[in-house]
């Protein structure tokens, strides 16, 4: 309606002080919501933690068993953790010494910078046995990774029987091609998805950004 305070996310005119935004586009923003916060949620890191915890897992996961999340410390990964959580997850979060992992994070990996890289050095603690440990030697049942090269094997390794990894980025290089027999031990799956293809219709992003915004509303 007319004088709804309202957010929208698109990839040009973002910028402008005044944008032309088809209705179709917009998502209402429920009363006591910041509308900074809102349109965060919106942006790509709320959309994608958003798909990569309610979606993506395809049904893997159910409240109780335990997630691995890289780089938690992140944009995406702060959201990711608080949503796990919301979801009865249980959270395991690596990230760099030098940063502070979400305080909703069940247990933390702490790992050393990789020298010269903007990622962690994957290879300073031995995360396998580290999962393992914590999982009580059952593995994880999801793994969100957006590093990439640097971790694929690590995270195959730390899944649980039958446990999904979801592979959404390339920080330390792209995923090389491997024989899908690595899966073969757990009967393991492994996805590689993207936000557009999960906010493909109205509805959906509609949907999407509702829920977020109505966690936040409710101060989850």
């Amino acid at each position: 309606q007319v004088g709804d305070v309202v957010v929208y996310t698109q990839p040009t005119c973002s910028y402008a002080e005044y944008t032309a935004v088809a209705t179709s586009a917009v998502v209402p923003v429920p009363k006591g919501v910041d509308l900074e916060i809102a349109v965060a949620a919106m942006g790509i890191q709320g959309m994608t933690a958003h798909y990569l915890v309610s979606d993506a897992p395809a049904g893997l996961i159910q409240a109780g068993e335990w997630c691995l999340i890289y780089s938690v410390a992140s944009g995406t990964g702060q959201w990711a953790a608080q949503m796990a959580k919301l979801k009865g997850y249980k959270v395991i979060g690596t990230t760099s010494k030098s940063k502070t992992a979400p305080s909703c994070c069940d247990a933390v990996i702490s790992l050393d910078k990789a020298p010269g890289q903007t990622y962690s050095d994957y290879t300073s603690v031995d995360i396998v046995q580290k999962v393992m440990e914590i999982t009580n030697q059952t593995g994880v049942q999801l793994i969100l990774d957006g590093v990439g090269q640097a971790t694929v094997d690590i995270s195959i390794a730390c899944l649980a029987r039958r446990g999904i990894l979801v592979s959404f980025g390339n920080a330390s290089g792209a995923v090389p091609p491997f024989s899908l027999l690595k899966l073969l031990p757990k009967s393991a799956f492994v996805t590689r998805p993207k936000l557009n293809d999960y906010i493909a219709t109205r509805a959906e992003r509609q949907r999407r950004c509702q829920e977020i915004l109505e966690w936040i509303q409710q101060d989850k």
